[in-house]
């Protein structure tokens, strides 16, 4: 017996080792295993909390980055630059664990980079490392992949915005273009963000599923043993218990556990601090309860489906109440717990805080549909509303108005106060049109001193009353600044809105033409344009100019002619010319300027004209050396729309010294009105080409309504008296009274007088009486293509010079 007690000892005391072992090795695998899913939770609950901060930063970018394109603060795009790098670095991060050999280094700095806590980056790694090719986090990777083109083009964003905003003339055009790719990037970011996290959601559900399974099967393992197992299984099981409530309490996501029936089971740390609310007070309440009341049917067909297994998941974004009734965005995952294939099963809502990036959103929005300066509509949004509503009427009938008012006066104010007193002078007009309009209708700033106003359900009658309510209230508008009063007015141009409009383009032409149908008119007035007026289809006549004045320029079919300016006296110290611009049609027909000049002033192309006529002036003159030896001044007329170009001046100074025509052979002329209108453009032109040693005429002068006042204040040399006077300066004393006073006005300021539209003896004689100093017209020699004048000898030029016909 004792024989057989040993073996059975021994064999006991192996069964026992083998358990004993079977114990340590069954301990080590649930070691691992505990640790294996705490690190899986943790990494996968890092990975969502990094994706908030990446959505933050790239959206705060975006902030920066469109409110330096508009102010051109640096502090804005350094800011943006600082933001930038968060995604940037979690970009690099990625791509250095996606490497065939792992560069850990360069990961770990990129996830710091991402401003991802320290703690979390080693089990970051190593979820991506070893299962980052399993599908479920396959596609969190992927979406997280999709967006470096577009981080790269953000940073590549900035870096022009950076570009145009230090550039010397910055093109609005294109900061515009690149703040509209800004913020569509933006929202790109923003889907591919909603991707990641949606995979990653599912990623961690996948994950539960899975460490699930392998519980069960493990602790089927455990039940054979579990009478050797149970008090360290209790053990085990109270461990991996308080270090997943570890995770659950520290996690910066808020995690809520809500119960089938809608109340609130539990709820982290970083929950209550959401909310604004203790954790159990947070246990008493049921989760509808905190949702904003129209908020609530949001999402009321996502959790039918999660109720009967349709889905998954889902993701809504709702407004939650705070303690003390505030209001906050939140960002909700919720997906389902099943405890058993019986239990009632309960939820678990992730809570992301979005306020801000709902409130960054919701400014980006609001910034690209408002002017910056004002605080109405801008041009952008104006159209689409017109648009709406042109569809609107096309589609239901009805009948609206449409208004463009452009300010009278306003470059003075800018001119005389500065740009500061102009920018105050727009907001209280602003606020003044926006009292005076009704509360339905839509006014914008279409640019500068220019707005547009949509009147709904209005007709023509009614609209006008409103125009002229509106101009009687800007009319009487008194503007004071540093001491300095200002009275403006305003033209509006109001044509209707109906069924039969073309498209929006031809309402804006059509509103604008009315607009300046009352500029014609005498400024600070109303037109009112009906769809059969004639007048307005006149003037839209003229814009078919602009392409044939744009194709005449390409094909070279202008040329200049030359009209000779005499001096009275009859000596003849040198030749002197007023070159004026010809055109020849498409068949070769010769086309006055009467037809395309004012079109060309009014449509805002004449500019061109300008600088077609000061290049092909110069050219022709360089390449004539003899000619500008007897040459004592080329007169060129300049239109005072050249000088609202910012870079005007230097084109013609560059001209200049390109063809090495000396500058004292040239005289520019300017209109007294361009003159009154662009007082300090001028100015600026006049002083920087009498530098050179150019001289300057004041044309048409007399019709002006402050003629002399302006004459203190230009550096001019020679004063052209309007030929309105000069023509029947025999007939009309009071004609000649004022050519008079012109004259010696202009000889007690050092200035020399040209008289124009000298066309009879008798009106030279009585000039010559006066002491005009020089004279011009067709009764003096009438305009010849500027090529004959050059090629003719100087002394057939003389005998030209002072032939009155009989």
């Amino acid at each position: 017996m004792a024989g057989s007690a040993a073996p059975s000892s021994r064999q006991h005391r192996l069964k026992t080792a083998a358990l004993v072992s079977g114990l340590i090795v069954l301990v080590l695998v649930a070691a691992g295993f505990t640790v294996s899913v705490v690190q899986i939770q943790s990494a996968i609950t890092a990975y969502v909390g990094g994706e908030s901060i990446w959505s933050r930063a790239h959206l705060t970018a975006g902030i920066h980055l469109d409110a330096y394109a508009a102010t051109g603060e640096e502090a804005e795009l350094d800011a943006g630059h600082q933001w930038l790098r968060i995604p940037l670095g979690d970009m690099a991060a990625r791509q250095a664990m996606e490497a065939r050999e792992l560069d850990r280094e360069a990961a770990r700095a990129g996830l710091l980079q991402g401003d991802n806590h320290p703690d979390d980056i080693a089990g970051m790694i190593w979820l991506f490392r070893y299962f980052g090719g399993l599908a479920p986090f396959e596609r969190a990777i992927q979406a997280w992949r999709d967006t470096d083109p577009y981080l790269t083009e953000l940073r590549d964003i900035s870096l022009a915005l950076a570009e145009e905003r230090r550039s010397a003339s910055p093109d609005r055009m294109r900061l515009l273009a690149l703040r509209d790719r800004l913020s569509q990037v933006n929202d790109q970011l923003s889907v591919y963000a909603h991707r990641f996290r949606s995979a990653m959601g599912e990623a961690a559900r996948w994950a539960t599923q899975v460490l699930s399974i392998a519980s069960i099967v493990f602790l089927a393992l455990l039940a054979v043993l579990a009478w050797l197992l149970a008090n360290r299984l209790t053990f085990l099981l109270r461990s991996s218990d308080q270090k997943f409530r570890a995770i659950f309490e520290q996690t910066a996501v808020g995690i809520l556990q809500v119960g089938a029936d809608g109340r609130m089971l539990d709820a982290n740390q970083a929950a209550a601090e959401i909310l604004g609310r203790p954790v159990d007070s947070l246990r008493s309440h049921r989760l509808e309860d905190l949702i904003h009341p129209e908020d609530r049917l949001l999402s009321e067909s996502s959790r039918r489906d999660l109720l009967t297994g349709h889905t998954a998941s889902y993701t809504v974004e709702q407004r939650l109440q705070k303690t003390g009734g505030d209001l906050l965005w939140a960002r909700l995952t919720v997906s389902r717990m099943q405890e058993g294939q019986q239990g009632p099963g309960y939820f678990v809502v992730m809570l992301e805080d979005i306020s801000e990036s709902r409130r960054m959103a919701m400014k980006l929005s609001y910034q690209a549909t408002h002017d910056e300066l004002t605080g109405l509509l801008n041009r952008r949004e104006f159209e689409h509303r017109l648009a709406a509503m042109l569809g609107q009427t096309r589609a239901e009938g009805g009948q609206h108005a449409l208004c463009f008012i452009d300010l009278d006066q306003f470059k003075v104010v800018n001119d005389t106060s500065g740009h500061g007193a102009g920018d105050e002078l727009l907001r209280q007009v602003s606020r003044l049109a926006a009292d005076s309009v009704r509360e339905r209708d839509v006014l914008a700033r279409l640019g500068g001193d220019e707005f547009g106003l949509i009147l709904e359900d209005c007709d023509l009658e009614t609209a006008s009353g409103i125009a002229e309510k509106l101009r009687a209230a800007l009319e009487d508008i008194v503007f004071t600044w540093e001491g300095k009063s200002h009275s403006i007015g305003a033209s509006i141009g109001v044509v209707p809105v109906s069924a039969q409009a073309p498209d929006i383009s031809g309402l804006l032409r059509a509103v604008d033409i009315a607009c300046y149908m009352a500029k014609e008119g005498g400024r600070n007035r109303v037109y009112l344009s009906a769809e059969d007026d004639q007048q307005l289809h006149r003037q839209q006549g003229e814009m078919a100019w602009l392409n044939r004045i744009q194709t005449a320029l390409l094909e070279n079919r202008f040329h200049l002619d030359a009209q000779l300016i005499v001096p009275s006296s009859g000596a003849r110290p040198g030749l002197r010319y007023e070159v004026l611009i010809r055109l020849t049609g498409e068949e070769g027909q010769p086309i006055p300027p009467s037809a395309f000049l004012p079109a060309a002033e009014r449509f805002g192309i004449i500019n061109k004209l300008d600088r077609w006529v000061v290049t092909e002036v110069l050219s022709t003159l360089a390449r004539h050396p003899d000619h500008l030896t007897q040459l004592e001044a080329c007169h060129i007329n300049l239109s005072g729309r050249s000088f609202d170009q910012p870079d005007f001046t230097g084109f013609v100074v560059a001209q200049i010294e390109q063809s090495r025509v000396p500058a004292h052979k040239l005289c520019f002329e300017i209109t007294e009105t361009a003159a009154a209108q662009n007082l300090s453009d001028v100015q600026d032109f006049m002083q920087r080409l009498a530098g050179l040693g150019c001289t300057f005429a004041l044309d048409d002068f007399g019709t002006g309504v402050s003629s002399f006042s302006y004459l203190s204040l230009l550096s001019v040399d020679f004063l052209k008296i309007d030929g309105s006077f000069v023509r029947h300066i025999g007939d009309r004393p009071t004609d000649r009274a004022i050519v008079r006073a012109i004259h010696e006005i202009g000889h007690t300021l050092g200035m020399q007088t040209i008289a124009e539209f000298v066309e009879t003896e008798a009106v030279r004689a009585n000039l010559e009486r006066l002491g005009v100093n020089y004279l011009q017209g067709f009764g003096l020699h009438r305009p010849r293509p500027l090529t004959d004048l050059l090629q003719e000898p100087p002394d057939t030029t003389a005998l030209r010079v002072g032939v009155i016909p009989g």
